[in-house]
């Protein structure tokens, strides 16, 4: 008996490892969905992105340039700041293997301009989409080098225990934030702050869900529009700003832990350069 072309593409996308990639219409987002696609043959990316003429764009040119990837591949309208936007994606959406977090701003902005998209935008997403998670489904929020350099710079010890322990809770966390966010940024602090308390959002997600694996990487210093300008030389295209993430997203990466780029495990308090030896530790 012949099955209807219908409910053979059905069961076929179904079988597929779906992840979302938040902010995936351009740059580091976009070069992960492609790469995953390329390169994890059960793969379907729901393809996040704000603006959905531009996010259509991006799945038309990944198909075009990677006809195997027709098919596997999907918009998702996706505004993580906004709650609506975020429960309307997530509504569309049944299951997932994956999420990554990749949506965000860079340097410039105040405190809560960056903390809106970079931290809470990110802690929306996880809240709507994870329930979506098989298990053993992973999350991986892309964070920055710039984090452990905040907290390096932190002098209060007590503080920077703060940002690097898994004991501490959200609520405390966000406390802090908003004295971050009343002050302003004569230091320049907005994103080596957003990405710290990613790391602190990432920990306490992996302990309210240990049947998952909820990691942040560092994607390395890439040319994108948000570096232009700051030294970076490498795009997305000749970077591997990707390896990070499919080791969180598919590899044999821990709980709750802050990977470099080269997709080795890194401190929390200060800068690990790709090649040098794994951070080690039991508490965090």
């Amino acid at each position: 008996m012949r099955l209807p072309l219908l409910f053979l593409a059905t069961t076929m996308t179904s079988a597929l490892r779906k992840v979302l990639v938040t902010g995936a219409n351009k740059g580091i987002g976009k070069r992960i969905a492609t790469r995953i696609l390329t390169d994890i043959d059960d793969s379907f990316v729901y393809l996040g992105a704000r603006d959905p003429g531009r996010g259509a764009a991006a799945v038309a040119a990944i198909e075009a340039e990677y006809p195997h990837a027709a098919g596997r591949v999907e918009l998702l309208e996706l505004d993580t700041e906004s709650d609506a936007s975020v429960d309307a994606a997530a509504a569309k959406v049944e299951q997932l293997w994956g999420l990554c977090n990749n949506a965000g701003v860079g340097f410039e902005r105040s405190i809560a301009e960056t903390l809106a998209p970079n931290y809470y935008g990110a802690k929306r997403v996880c809240e709507a989409f994870m329930p979506k998670l098989v298990d053993g489904g992973r999350v991986c929020n892309i964070g920055s080098a710039s984090a452990p350099n905040f907290v390096a710079g932190i002098n209060d010890p007590a503080l920077r225990a703060f940002f690097t322990s898994s004991d501490t809770p959200l609520e405390a966390l966000e406390a802090k934030l908003a004295e971050y966010a009343a002050a302003p940024d004569y230091e320049g602090i907005s994103y080596g702050l957003s990405k710290a308390s990613l790391h602190v959002l990432t920990m306490q997600l992996q302990k309210a869900h240990p049947a998952l694996r909820v990691n942040t990487i560092s994607p390395g210093y890439v040319l994108t529009d948000l570096t232009r300008g700051m030294g970076a030389s490498k795009t997305p295209e000749q970077s591997n700003c990707h390896v990070a993430p499919l080791h969180a997203l598919f590899g044999d990466a821990a709980h709750g832990y802050y990977y470099g780029s080269d997709a080795v495990r890194s401190p929390l308090d200060v800068y690990r350069g790709p090649g040098e030896p794994p951070f080690e530790s039991d508490t965090w």
